[in-house]
């Protein structure tokens, strides 16, 4: 199975943000890269998170989200989404996921293997982020002895998706609160082959025990930041 995956879009109005994010060139971006899956035979289309930006009002923001997913649903590839920081900061899950048609995934099987999505969206209290929140560095991946009893009863191949990072070498600033935890639960499983994560603008790529660890670089910032890989 051939898989398009992509990340951090953020697709709003604006021109730039924070310096160096393209905010409203994502939508011709997202099509450039739906254009590329389609021609290299994806199968289905993973998004790790961040696909809009907070605007002016919420009625934009509805707007933009209702735009790259009108354009996203054009294609005929089976998209999983999932929600990152900003989405989270603009939109409660429920609704996120009301206006893209697309349902909140959590685990998919794909040619015998597992692909397994998890939500870190919250802050280490347990409260999961909500519209005004706007603290990215606090993340947290809740009851991690459920990610290990789902994992001991998964069978074949497995890989991860997150938007947050687990990889050590990513800046500590956006890596999960327990994120020694939930590593060594996926080094001890001896079933996941590579965790896919967003979040870390830059990229990185790692492997520890012969798990990769692939963060990828923002579509906001860079031009041709959509990849594909097979399970």
């Amino acid at each position: 199975m051939k898989i398009g995956i992509f990340t951090d879009a953020h697709y709003s109005s604006r021109e730039v943000s924070c310096g160096c994010r393209y905010n409203n060139l994502s939508l011709r971006k997202t099509r450039e890269a739906y254009e590329f899956f389609t021609v290299k035979g994806c199968d289905a289309v993973i998004f790790l998170g961040d696909l809009t930006d907070t605007e002016e009002s919420h009625a934009k923001e509805l707007a933009n989200l209702r735009e790259i997913c009108a354009l996203i649903n054009s294609y005929p590839l089976p998209t999983y989404c999932l929600m990152g920081n900003h989405d989270a900061f603009v939109f409660d899950k429920d609704e996120f996921y009301a206006v893209t048609g697309f349902p909140a995934p959590e685990l998919v099987r794909a040619d015998g293997a597992n692909l397994l999505f998890l939500d870190a969206c919250f802050f280490t209290n347990g409260r999961h982020y909500a519209p005004g929140d706007d603290d990215w560095t606090d993340t947290f991946l809740p009851n991690a002895c459920e990610l290990e009893k789902r994992l001991a009863e998964l069978d074949g191949d497995t890989y991860i998706f997150i938007h947050q990072n687990i990889d050590p070498a990513v800046h500590e600033s956006h890596r999960l609160s327990n994120w020694r935890e939930v590593f060594d639960i996926i080094k001890n499983s001896g079933k996941v082959k590579a965790v896919y994560q967003g979040h870390y603008h830059g990229g990185c790529t790692s492997e520890y025990d012969g798990i990769k660890y692939v963060t990828l670089p923002a579509m906001c910032e860079r031009e041709r930041a959509y990849f594909t890989f097979e399970v």
